[in-house]
């Protein structure tokens, strides 16, 4: 019975030690500053973000958790991430921090070495209401990316091609004069706002799929953290069950030494 008792004890151990050693050895602490948004001032809001920022490396990108932090007297968790990074915010939650209200969610990035963009809004009711455009720039003592082959992708519409637009076509007349041709030129306005078009299309659709894969890998975690809680608990209960025989067992054997 003691090695039993021993053996679960061991287990569920071990358990909690593998699940938490791997998130542990590719996350960071890291901290960053807010900016308003296109330039290097401190935003207004940089006093509702606690740092530090938590990193994780998965994969080939990176995993940001952020906490905003707002007193109890501005009304229940006042300020809301419209978008990050270009996509919608993962893992909202909402919890109490003493008197103080934590709103805390996360975003996917391919790096970190530049600004990234957020939406944000911010409603005290009576006081103030309205939506704020800020940025924010990491310090660089991230966990180190799984290596891949792949150029990261960056959130930017590449630039439409305009070295045609600076020499239009024209023809020389017998005077020596020289004219643009019209019709030239509408066609070439034709053919860049078409290819503009295309590019924000893209660049619609890459987006759409961002925030598709991010439902998926938000709908995902929650299956795996209901998993590891359910292991868990069955650990918790092997345990109990272990724990209780092994006190039955000691007043069993007390009782038939008595007996003796």
């Amino acid at each position: 019975m003691n090695k039993f008792v021993k053996f679960g004890l061991f287990s569920f151990l071990l358990f909690f030690i593998c699940l938490f050693s791997a998130e542990t050895v590719l996350a960071k602490d890291v901290n960053y500053k807010t900016y308003k948004y296109g330039t290097s001032q401190t935003s207004m809001a940089d006093g509702y973000y606690a740092r530090p920022a938590k990193v994780v490396a998965d994969g080939n990108r990176y995993l940001v958790t952020m906490t905003i932090r707002t007193k109890h007297n501005l009304s229940p968790w006042p300020v809301k991430v419209n978008t990050i990074n270009g996509q919608s915010p993962l893992k909202i939650t909402k919890t109490r921090h003493g008197t103080d209200y934590d709103y805390n969610y996360s975003f996917y990035a391919d790096n970190l070495d530049h600004k990234i963009s957020s939406s944000i809004s911010i409603d005290v009711p009576k006081v103030y209401k309205a939506d704020h455009q800020i940025s924010f720039l990491f310090d660089q003592n991230l966990p180190a990316l799984k290596k891949t082959d792949k150029t990261p992708t960056k959130d930017k519409v590449p630039p439409t091609k305009l070295a045609s637009t600076s020499h239009p076509k024209r023809d020389e007349s017998k005077s020596g004069q020289k004219t643009q041709d019209p019709d030239a030129l509408i066609s070439q306005a034709k053919k860049q706002s078409e290819a503009v078009k295309k590019e924000e299309g893209d660049l619609a659709a890459q987006r759409l799929k961002q925030n598709q894969k991010n439902r998926l890998d938000n709908e995902h975690n929650e299956r795996m953290f209901y998993y590891v809680m359910l292991g868990g608990i069955i650990c918790l209960i092997i345990l109990i069950v272990a724990c209780v025989f092994f006190v039955l067992s000691v007043k069993n054997n007390k009782r038939s030494k008595n007996k003796k």
